[in-house]
């Protein structure tokens, strides 16, 4: 940092727990002054931390959903090592085998240390600066040092003075109960729109840039046939003329405005793809503006490669372009009535950090923040805002979900995509990413459960190459996804007993999610609860990882299982979903067994405490097994169901009706609107 400037060590708060500091800094000259970062902490050692060496793990965020957040342990280079150093960043720079890269780059949070007491470096505000917090490690993978930094780029000018964001630094042995808390603090500060949770049906996952209005057609009206009960129906990437040109193209033969129109008459709200922080290098919005474009210091513009294709990126900083996107989307909802936007690869006008940007004294974080406030001004509060590839922090309180993780495949490891891009990769990505569910709806990408071994239309995309344990997991993971419910499939196509997977997570039940092993140094969490919004009953789903090996579920209804609901005089009612087994009159602390997983593998336990109601033992219908029913109850010894079955699909509910005696009621639905 440049010495002329004036540095000043702000302490917030200090206990002996939690110290939260911030820097000012100032410029005293009369010239402007490069001001690149901040270093707000350093430790040369783990003994610094206050954490001891034996078994120290470690736990990296990152700052893009292309980024593998991952725990590891020191002195170990092993996968989950590999994971925390060679994630894949958003410009393709950092491999997974680069075994020459010795550093871990973290985000707004990082963990180190073990049930000893761990060291929590959080960032507890973020719409001022990108942050980041660096861990060198030696060729045995060893702790060297660490680092914290706020991230400006910009001039200082004379007398002009800016403050860092704000770092926590808390020391405790309950590290979950601390990244909670971070998470809930941050959502306090600025906002969480997370209230709605919409299922939605995206063109993307099968009919990629291949989508025509022929194809919405289709799906629309197989939808309205079969009663899909989907709150969305969103159409992707290739509806348009060209990124930049946000005209429908020839595939397209109606208005978009239209088409908005029948998706809304078929009884589902409409969605539209876009992408506005880039375009295609002969788009009109160029020729009108190419001050806009984003260039290096020697005049060249960058290229953002998607699709095989590269495009020109707009300089966010330039406040012209704010009002470009802000008519742009009062053009998309208010003139052609999509409600719902998902904005993809937004990340572009972020990551060129050493650009000629126009305006060179904001951070990149504030402009990012200003254009996406720009984007929800032009389509409104009441609209459904998912941003999918950008930054986190700037934007807590603007959107209303967020994509966790890499683009998904219906396959569960590929030889043709990187890793991150396949099925134990991103759903890692979204259940390290959990807490940021208190902030808005978490997106763990679409669920595509089709079985297809041939390509169509070119694309891999169209490949359904998981099996019967495989589906499992992957409508599972969209269960303890904690936000929205997506999927794609051909639906004129695909058969029933795929399709209707979509009975186990509709509708979406908000739930809060917590990986039990989250800081277990194992590469995947394997164990997950959900705990429902209204609802004491809970779900812990548990995942196979093992390639060849069964794993037997095992259970112990702990305190950390139970949460608040823990009581030691009363029973609860266990059920496994896919094996079928249930165990009643089950105390707290006892451990249950039921049957053993086979290899990429899930399944979800219902827990539920005993009372006076009739309890829902066993269901192939929602994984809640039990939520989905609006009314269930007893009355002078008879039964009283109220549930609205939604899918051309049978639903079977076995119901234990209480007392000493397994007296179980089975029944079954077979029709929609059944009640």
């Amino acid at each position: 940092m440049d010495s002329r400037l004036n540095i000043t060590r702000k302490v917030l708060k200090e206990t002996n727990e939690v110290l939260e500091i911030c820097f000012q800094i100032e410029n005293p000259s009369e010239e402007e002054i490069w001001l690149k970062e901040a270093k707000l902490y350093h430790a040369n050692s783990l003994k610094e931390l206050g954490v001891t060496k034996e078994n120290c793990l470690f736990f990296r965020s990152g700052r893009h959903k292309n980024d593998m957040p991952s725990v590891a342990m020191f002195g170990r280079y092993d996968d989950c090592m590999k994971d925390a150093i060679g994630a894949m960043s958003e410009t393709g720079d950092r491999k997974a085998d680069d075994e020459s890269i010795r550093n871990v780059v973290s985000d707004h949070l990082t963990i180190v240390g073990n049930e000893n007491g761990y060291c929590i470096l959080a960032f507890m505000t973020g719409r001022d600066q990108m942050f980041r917090t660096e861990i060198a490690v030696d060729e045995e993978a060893e702790f060297v040092s660490l680092s914290s930094f706020a991230e400006f780029g910009i001039y200082l000018r004379p007398g002009e003075k800016v403050e860092t964001e704000v770092l926590r630094i808390e020391h405790t042995k309950d590290a979950i109960s601390a990244i909670n808390q971070f998470a809930l603090d941050k959502a306090k500060r600025y906002g969480s729109r997370n209230a709605e949770n919409p299922s939605v049906f995206c063109t993307w996952y099968y009919y990629g840039l291949t989508v025509s209005y022929e194809d919405v057609l289709t799906n629309l009206n197989r939808m309205k046939e079969i009663k899909l009960p989907f709150d969305v129906f969103q159409i992707d990437e290739g509806w348009e003329q060209t990124l930049g040109e946000w005209e429908p193209n020839e595939k397209f033969p109606i208005p978009m405005k239209e088409v908005a129109e029948q998706i809304k008459e078929a009884g589902y709200r409409p969605g539209i793809w876009t992408s506005p922080f880039v375009a295609k290098e002969t788009a009109t919005v160029w020729q009108k503006h190419p001050e806009w474009i984003l260039k290096d210091k020697q005049g060249t513009p960058f290229l953002f490669p998607m699709n095989d294709t590269t495009y020109y990126v707009f300089d966010i900083t330039n406040p012209a372009t704010w009002d470009y996107f802000t008519e742009l989307y009062r053009k998309l909802t208010f003139d052609w009535g999509y409600t719902y936007h998902k904005l993809d690869f937004t990340r572009a006008a972020v990551i060129y950090q050493d650009g000629d940007f126009y305006d060179k004294h904001i951070t990149l974080a504030q402009a990012y923040y200003r254009a996406v406030a720009a984007i929800r001004k032009g389509m409104g509060e009441e609209a459904y805002f998912l941003m999918c590839g950008g930054l986190y922090d700037p934007i807590i309180g603007l959107v209303d979900a967020q994509r966790t993780g890499s683009d998904v495949l219906s396959m569960w490891s590929s030889t043709i995509n990187k890793n991150g891009k396949t099925a134990p990769y991103t759903i890692k990505q979204s259940l390290m990413r959990y807490y940021m569910n208190a902030w808005w709806n978490n997106d763990p990408d679409a669920l595509m459960v089709r079985k297809n071994e041939v390509m169509e239309r070119g694309l891999r995309l169209t490949y359904g190459l998981l099996n019967d344990e495989e589906v499992k997991t992957s409508t599972v993971n969209q269960f303890i996804g904690g936000g929205i419910v997506c999927s794609t499939e051909p639906l004129d196509k695909i058969s029933d007993d795929r399709l209707y997977q979509l009975r186990h997570i509709l509708p979406v039940m908000k739930t809060k999610v917590q990986p039990l092993d989250f800081l277990s140094g194992n590469r995947f969490p394997s164990v997950v609860k959900a705990e429902f919004e209204k609802d004491d009953r809970i779900c812990v789903a548990i995942i196979n990882w093992e390639d060849e090996e069964k794993k037997q579920v095992n259970l112990t209804l702990s305190k950390e299982i139970l949460g608040t609901a823990y009581e030691e005089n009363v029973s609860y009612a266990v059920s496994d979903f896919y094996s079928g087994e249930y165990a009643l009159h089950v105390k707290a602390d006892e451990c249950i067994s039921f049957r053993a997983l086979e290899p990429h593998g899930a399944t979800v336990i219902k827990i539920e405490k005993i009372t006076d109601r009739p309890i829902v033992v066993a269901s192939d219908g929602h994984y809640s097994m039990g939520l989905e029913i609006d009314t269930l109850e007893t009355e002078e010894g008879k039964l009283i169901i109220d549930y609205e079955h939604k899918f051309d699909y049978p639903v079977t509910f076995k119901i234990w009706m209480g007392g000493e005696a397994d007296n179980v009621s089975e029944i079954r639905y077979t029709e929609t609107a059944n009640k």
